[in-house]
C-alpha cells in the first residue's frame, strides 16, 4: 500500500516555540508548529491501577509521517488529534521503506 494512501489523519505538532518575556528575555512556550499528514495506529493498551485504588489506561499508538514532514524533530515536542494529546516516547526512521518516520506516542488523558 502506498505511503500516501496511508497518511489519513491530519495531526497537529507542538513544540517549543521561541518568544520575549515580560522581562525582555528570550525564552520559550508550547505553541503549535504546524499540521501534517499521519498514519495513528494503536500498538498497545493496558490497564494499571494508581494511587488512591483508581485504574486508568495506559495506551500507546505509533505515528508515521513522512521523512521532511517535521524536520526538526523531538523528544519534548506532543501531537494533537481530535482533542487528544500524544507525548512522544522515541522515534525511528522506517528501515524498510525509507519516506517515513515512526513515532511511538503515549496517549495522556487527563
Amino acid at each position: 500500500m502506498n505511503l500516501s494512501s496511508r497518511l489519513k489523519n491530519r495531526i497537529d505538532v507542538y513544540g517549543k516555540v521561541p518568544f520575549i518575556n515580560e522581562l525582555g528575555e528570550d525564552d520559550f512556550k508550547y505553541g503549535k508548529i504546524k499540521s501534517v499528514w499521519a498514519e495513528i495506529t494503536v500498538q498497545k493498551g493496558a490497564l494499571k491501577n494508581s494511587q488512591g485504588n483508581t485504574t486508568y489506561a495506559d495506551i500507546d499508538h505509533k505515528i508515521v509521517v513522512r521523512t521532511g514532514a517535521i524536520p526538526d524533530l523531538a523528544n519534548d515536542m506532543y501531537f494533537m488529534y481530535q482533542g487528544q494529546r500524544y507525548d512522544i516516547k522515541y522515534f525511528n526512521p522506517n528501515y524498510k521503506y525509507q519516506d517515513s518516520i515512526e513515532i511511538f506516542v503515549s496517549l495522556v488523558v487527563s
